[in-house]
């Protein structure tokens, strides 16, 4: 029995940890980590036996949220696989290798790497546990969370310890079905981190909000991920730039498509155009674009927002495509750095944390279309000899044209070779600046996409260290542009004001990367760019949480 599509369900794995006083729950779920690197993380505990000293662990729970219709389903299947496992386990010792060899081949997460990840620790070379099921109500009649968990002993209950775990959770993470998707407060709020406050008034109905960079309009209540909209012209009584984007992007005008919950129906359709506006363009031109999108219509429909066909169409078909086409154009300058007020900030805002939905669209796509996955994370191999020899000749060159030009040339191979990073642009005049490199975040990599979509590069080969100066006059075009994360490469190094200039820059949510030529010398087989590029971010990630001064920014 195959699993259904992961499309619209919540993941997640959580450990709960509780003393008489506190309660503690560790979750990672497919929002925060939807591709290969959820494995990893769920496989390393981040508390320390200090942070957990004296608490009491309870029975670690595989989560599973959505529609009643698929998770029904899933809890069939699951029950049934578990039980094929298990008899399999009786007549041979085949199966331990076929758990830990599934688990190492999964690119995306979803519900087959959650089955293996789920297996792999119910039944290990030392122990065969007992699985157990539950399912919880998730307050709508049409919204049920699935758990799943083990014991040593079938009688040893432990529903009530589970049951404590789901609902601290459920009160810190609100989630709640919008169409057939679950989503969750945590990923709502993820796409306001960073956007400027514009303005703040109240709506219609007199209850106030703030209106967010990007047209994004945030009420100022509880259950604000309810209400959260885009600014409309019942806010404002004029048409806004965001409001004319959802309208041309709304299939029901010309295929007949109406979606109930458009907004959600439309992130989608901006991750789509993404992922399109990122492939190649020889590539691109292989696709029956109409085909495709109809395909993906009836894909939303199935798995993230019921529709009803309307007969009557106000668009001709072949017209509403070529205005997809201009959109999609669109994207693709953004992506080389192009201005355009509003949307375009709030569709790089946006994938900041939408990249969730890329291993989907991605996996889509490919299976509508000749493409594959290789196509989106388009890399070259590290060759040694070559990166040698081009860091030779950075310092052969004498001018100071020359000696731009080769360190340019460097850091394009530096980029090339890190899977997931594609550039866009070099020597880019956009708008009110210019920049020597834009590169696009394709990645499968949940720490490179905290980097954002769009990636500004700026190199600096001169005999004097980076200045603070240097590192401000970024700040503005990365503002213009909806820009989160950029790299400076320096010659000469950076001063130390200028780091302290970086680290306070990543309080307001700017992630500029500082990497050295020294830094550059050190990669070789062992160590490429890749892991120089997580190294800092994951050194900025350790600023970030001991930073307190980030309460007073």
């Amino acid at each position: 029995m195959r699993f259904p599509d992961s499309s619209g369900l919540l993941l997640a794995i959580m450990d709960g940890f509780s003393n008489d006083d506190e309660f503690m729950v560790q979750c990672i779920d497919n929002y925060h980590y939807p591709f290969h690197d959820f494995v990893r993380k769920a496989k390393t505990n981040e508390f320390s036996s200090t942070d957990i000293e004296g608490y009491m662990q309870t029975p670690r729970l595989y989560v599973i949220a959505g529609h009643k219709d698929k998770i029904y389903r899933i809890e069939r299947v699951w029950r049934s696989r578990i039980k094929h496992v298990f008899m399999q386990l009786l007549q041979n010792k085949q199966m331990l290798k076929k758990i830990k060899d599934n688990l190492k081949e999964t690119e995306r997460y979803c519900l087959e790497s959650l089955y293996w990840l789920y297996l792999s620790e119910l039944v290990t070379d030392e122990n065969i546990y007992y699985p157990v099921a539950k399912m919880f109500d998730g307050g709508d009649e049409d919204f049920i969370i699935l758990v799943f968990y083990m014991t040593a002993d079938p009688s040893d209950h432990q529903f009530d310890r589970v049951e404590e775990t789901i609902n601290f959770w459920i009160d810190r993470e609100r989630p709640f079905l919008k169409g057939y998707q679950c989503l969750i407060r945590s990923l709502i709020l993820r796409n306001m981190v960073g956007r400027k406050v514009l303005a703040s008034f109240p709506n219609n109905y007199g209850n106030w909000g703030m209106l967010l960079e990007g047209g994004i309009f945030l009420p100022l209540v509880d259950n604000f991920e309810i209400g959260l909209s885009k600014l409309n012209s019942e806010h404002i009584g004029e048409w806004t730039p965001g409001e004319v984007e959802e309208i041309l992007l709304n299939p029901i005008y010309s295929l007949g498509y109406y979606y109930e919950h458009i907004d959600l129906v439309c992130e989608w359709f901006y991750v789509f155009l993404y992922a399109l506006a990122t492939i190649d363009e020889d590539e691109l031109a292989t696709i029956n674009f109409e085909l495709v999108y109809r395909n993906f219509c009836d894909y939303l429909g199935a798995h993230i927002c019921p529709y009803i066909i309307i007969k009557q169409k106000i668009i001709e078909v072949s017209d509403f495509i070529k205005v997809l086409r201009i959109t999609l154009g669109n994207v693709r300058e953004y992506l080389k750095g192009e201005e355009e007020t509003g949307v375009s900030k709030n569709i790089l805002l946006m994938m900041r944390n939408r990249h969730a939905y890329l291993p989907e669209v991605y996996q889509f796509i490919v299976s509508n279309s000749s493409l594959t996955m290789k196509d989106f994370s388009s890399s070259i191999s590290f060759n040694y000899l070559y990166w040698k020899s081009i860091l030779h000749n950075l310092e052969e060159v004498s001018g100071s044209f020359q000696k731009g030009t080769s360190l340019e040339k460097l850091v394009q191979y530096f980029i090339c070779t890190v899977p997931g990073l594609k550039i866009t642009d070099v020597r880019a005049i956009k708008g009110r600046a210019e920049v020597d490199i834009y590169c696009c975040n394709v990645s499968f990599d949940s720490c490179l996409w905290k980097l954002g979509a769009l990636v500004l590069i700026e190199c600096k080969n001169r005999k004097n260290k980076v200045t603070v100066s240097d590192v401000r006059n970024l700040v503005p075009t990365m503002e213009a542009k909806g820009i989160h994360g950029a790299m400076i490469f320096s010659r000469t190094g950076f001063t130390s004001v200028a780091l302290k200039e970086i680290k306070y820059q990543l309080s307001g949510g700017k992630m500029i990367v500082p990497i050295s030529i020294k830094e550059m010398e050190e990669i070789d087989e062992s160590k490429g760019a890749y892991d120089l590029i997580r190294e800092k971010i994951e050194q900025f990630d350790r600023i970030i949480e001991n930073n307190s001064d980030n309460l007073y920014f």
